[in-house]
């Protein structure tokens, strides 16, 4: 075996060598990406799943949810700031939800899934209120996507957040 041939096998084994990395790296990016959209669904559904956790347990948390939405003129100032900081806490997370969309990192469908929970409760004073006083903490990019759900036809066929049809049913 001569010089030349010994070093094309060198470069034909180091090119093998070559492909083989970028096929592992690419295999590595690919796990990679699949982790990070697990970890923003992941993410995205716990900021809502909490809060429905916290209402779906707590007799005075929904009480005050419920009454913020539906009574927030009624409520005392420290009530207010109460229910307007919970309120904030939800929308910030919803923000967040909205930008990895935005990234691709979580799938739209998601996002808008979980945006129903503001077509749910968008024709209650107390979501227009909260809206309203805190809309420019946002940015202008999630606040167009808030504003086209409060466009949107609300579910009223969501009885819970009805006082009256649920006094009524008692």
């Amino acid at each position: 075996m001569n010089w030349d041939a010994i070093g094309a096998l060198g470069e034909l084994l180091g090119a093998g060598a070559v492909i083989a990395t970028l096929i592992y790296l690419a295999q590595q990016i690919k796990d990679s990406a699949r982790a990070a959209r697990s970890a923003a669904v992941t993410d995205a559904t716990n900021v809502i799943q909490a809060l429905y956790q916290e209402l779906g347990t707590n007799p005075q948390s929904s009480e005050h949810f419920l009454k913020g939405l539906t009574e927030y003129d009624s409520m005392s100032q420290p009530e207010q700031f109460q229910w307007l900081m919970l309120m904030h806490s939800w929308f910030i997370g919803f923000q967040r939800s909205f930008f990895l969309s935005q990234e691709g990192t979580l799938d739209v469908g998601l996002r808008d899934s979980i945006g129903t929970a503001i077509i749910a409760v968008n024709h209650l004073p107390g979501m227009r209120q909260y809206w309203e006083q805190r809309k420019s903490f946002f940015q202008p990019e999630f606040v167009d996507w808030v504003e086209g759900l409060f466009d949107r036809k609300p579910l009223t066929d969501m009885h819970p957040y009805d006082r009256r049809a649920s006094a009524n049913k008692v």
